[in-house]
């Protein structure tokens, strides 16, 4: 999957999770589903920053 295709499900996640506790509608599972979309959202920003600071491969 592309990077917009995770950025899309972190986000999904993230605030599908706020809503489920803003609206009580499960305590551990709107957590868990909050904290999967921001964990994905993380590793998505890090494989970015890496991507920024690698230095570009010369061919010979």
């Amino acid at each position: 999957m592309d990077r917009l295709t995770w950025l899309l499900l972190a986000l999904v996640l993230l605030l599908g999770g706020l809503y489920l506790h803003v609206h009580l509608a499960g305590d551990w599972l709107a957590f868990l589903v909050a904290g999967v979309g921001a964990g994905i959202g993380i590793a998505l920003a890090g494989s970015v920053i890496h991507d920024a600071f690698m230095n570009p491969h010369r061919s010979p």
